[in-house]
C-alpha cells in the first residue's frame, strides 16, 4: 500500500493543495480561515471553561491555560477533519473508482494530505502563540514532528478503516459524528488527566487519541517528554489501524468496487 502511495506521491499532494484551495475560493482570508475559524472556537472554550478549569490540578491559569486548551484541540481539530473527509474519501471519489485503476488508499490519503497541512497550519499557530506566553524553545521541540507522525500514521489509518466500512454501511458517518460529540470529553483536551476519578482515567488511557494530545502538550507546553508506554502507545495504534485499513482493502477490493 505505502509503494503505491509513493508512487502516486504527486497525485496526493497536487489533490490537497487543489482541495484547500477550492475549499476557500473566492474569500479574502483564504487558507487562513483554517485558523481564525478553530480560534473562533477555541475562544468560546476559554471563556467557558477558563475560571472553572484554573481550580483543578496541574491546568495553567489565565492566558498560560489559553495555550494548554489550544495545544489539545487543535490536533483535536485535525483528527475530527481526518476522520470525517477521509472516511468518506471513497464515496466521494466513486466516480474515478469506476473508471481508473486508482489504488483506493490514494484517495484516502489525499484527504489526510489536506489534513496534515492544516496541522502545519496549527503548529506554526502553536509556536507563535508559545513563543507570546513566555514558553521558551527546549530540546522537546525537536521531537515534536515524530509525535506529529505518528499522530498523522493514526489518522491515516482510522479513515482508511471507517472509508472502507462506510462503502457498505452509509450511516456510519452519522454514527462516527455522534461519537465524535463523546469522544471529545473523553480525551484530557479542557481539562488534565489528574483532573479525573480513578475509572475515568482508566478510560481516557485506553483512548488512543490520548497519548497523541498529551504527547504534543507535554513537548511544546510543558518541555515533559512522553513517556515510553506513550511512545509505545502511539506507534502502536497508527501501524495497527494502517495495517487493519490496508488488509481490509486487499480483501474487499472487489467488493468495494462494486458497492460503490
Amino acid at each position: 500500500m505505502f509503494s503505491s502511495l509513493w508512487r502516486h506521491r504527486s497525485f496526493v499532494l497536487a489533490g490537497a493543495l487543489h482541495e484547500l484551495k477550492q475549499r476557500y475560493a473566492g474569500s479574502a482570508l483564504g487558507v487562513l480561515w483554517h485558523v481564525v475559524t478553530p480560534l473562533a472556537q477555541i475562544l468560546v472554550y476559554y471563556a467557558v471553561f477558563s475560571r472553572f478549569m484554573a481550580s483543578q490540578p496541574d491546568v495553567p491559569a489565565g492566558g498560560a491555560y489559553a495555550l494548554f486548551l489550544c495545544a489539545g484541540i487543535l490536533p483535536w481539530f485535525v483528527f475530527v477533519e481526518s476522520v470525517s473527509r477521509g472516511g468518506m474519501a471513497l464515496l466521494a471519489n466513486e466516480g474515478y473508482l469506476k473508471k481508473l485503476a486508482v489504488p483506493e488508499a490514494v484517495f484516502v490519503a489525499r484527504s489526510i494530505a489536506t489534513s496534515t497541512l492544516t496541522l502545519a497550519l496549527y503548529v506554526l499557530a502553536l509556536f507563535a502563540m508559545a513563543l507570546a506566553a513566555g514558553v521558551r524553545p527546549g530540546p522537546g521541540w525537536l521531537a515534536l514532528p515524530l509525535v506529529l507522525g505518528l499522530f498523522v500514521g493514526f489518522c491515516f489509518g482510522t479513515a482508511l478503516v471507517l472509508s472502507v466500512v462506510t462503502v457498505f454501511f452509509r450511516d456510519v458517518a452519522q454514527i462516527v459524528a455522534l461519537v465524535l460529540q463523546f469522544w471529545f470529553w473523553l480525551t484530557p483536551i479542557v481539562y488534565h488527566p489528574a483532573a479525573l476519578g480513578p475509572r475515568l482515567h482508566t478510560v481516557m488511557e485506553w483512548n488512543p487519541v490520548t497519548p497523541f494530545i498529551l504527547g504534543v502538550r507535554g513537548l511544546l507546553v510543558e518541555g515533559a517528554f512522553p513517556t515510553a508506554f506513550q511512545w509505545a502507545w502511539m506507534a502502536l495504534w497508527a501501524a495497527a489501524l494502517c495495517a487493519a485499513g490496508a488488509g481490509m482493502i486487499r480483501r474487499l477490493r472487489s467488493d468495494l468496487r462494486d458497492a460503490l
